[in-house]
């Protein structure tokens, strides 16, 4: 049984991965929490900084894993236009960290990224396009990729966007955030000019899990099947989730007046990844009624 050391498993997508990988795997999971918060044994749970150099090397010489998934991130991308340093090191210098912890031993290396890397000016983007960052989390993870791209290791690289699920003991997504909020009855303001496609996090578990599988390696766009606006996201929500889409108002990114840029359409194209694995993640339905599913079942 190949050996796999999930980084950033209490995250969104580190729980699922752990989720979905852990029955094939021996797994074991890292995040910079002193609690364990995805299904894996407190056991097999370590506490670990990424940007410590010296603590990551300790860590992965010890457990030497075929396999690593760095789900971690710095993903607050306002908070990256005020801690630069932060941003850099949470998203560079820990990729770094765990390349340069690999001594004598050659895992393979899954890099999640991200559709900010793109300035959003056209839209439907393949792995062929090339990359124009605007902000300091664009630029900290597309460094990374090339980081991935020009290590020894073999490597995914993972893009994604708009990702949304169900965690244990997480933040807001945005549809847990609008769920929230309708629910209470309270309004919510929703952006109409920032196009995407939305990803349920098991999908993109999924997605990587059959790349690892079928041993395929390189740069993949991995996101939902639909592309829509996020107001009209909002709106499908709500439906799925019977709320009152009487209280959702239309904006514009302008009127939000955040610090760092968002890609208007980062829409991808995401063949590639579809003829690789011969599976397609689902539609915006499909994400929702999971999503629905997994809610009503952790509140009994």
């Amino acid at each position: 049984m190949n050996k796999l050391v999930v980084f950033g498993s209490n995250g969104l997508l580190g729980q699922s991965i752990v989720e979905r990988f852990r029955k094939r795997y021996d797994l074991y999971a890292a995040s910079r929490g002193e609690v364990n918060k995805s299904s894996i044994d407190a056991d097999r749970y370590t506490r670990v900084d990424m940007t410590n150099r010296a603590q990551m090397k300790d860590y992965l010489s010890e457990r030497r894993p075929d396999i690593i998934v760095n789900a971690a991130a710095y993903t607050n991308v306002d908070g990256c236009e005020k801690e630069p340093e932060a941003c850099w090191a949470g998203n560079v210098r820990a990729v770094e960290n765990i390349i340069d912890s690999c001594v004598g031993f050659e895992p393979i290396l899954v890099q999640v990224s991200t559709d900010y890397v793109f300035d959003g000016h056209a839209g439907y983007y393949s792995e062929k396009d090339a990359p124009r960052p605007g902000g300091n989390y664009a630029r900290s993870k597309l460094a990374a990729e090339k980081i991935v791209e020009q290590s020894p290791l073999q490597h995914i690289i993972a893009r994604t966007q708009v990702l949304y699920g169900f965690g244990r003991e997480l933040n807001h997504n945005f549809a847990t955030w609008v769920i929230s909020r309708l629910s209470s009855g309270k309004n919510i303001k929703v952006v109409s000019d920032q196009v995407g496609n939305p990803t349920y996090v098991d999908d993109l578990s999924e997605s990587i899990y059959r790349l690892l599988e079928r041993k395929e390696y390189g740069l993949f766009h991995i996101s939902g099947s639909e592309t829509i606006s996020r107001f009209d996201f909002a709106h499908k929500i709500a439906e799925v989730f019977d709320l009152d889409t009487g209280l959702i108002e239309e904006i514009s990114t302008e009127q939000l007046n955040q610090l760092a840029p968002r890609p208007m359409n980062s829409s991808f194209v995401i063949d590639k990844l579809v003829n690789r694995i011969d599976w397609e993640p689902g539609d915006i339905l499909s994400g929702l009624q999971r999503l629905k599913i997994r809610l009503v079942d952790s509140h009994g």
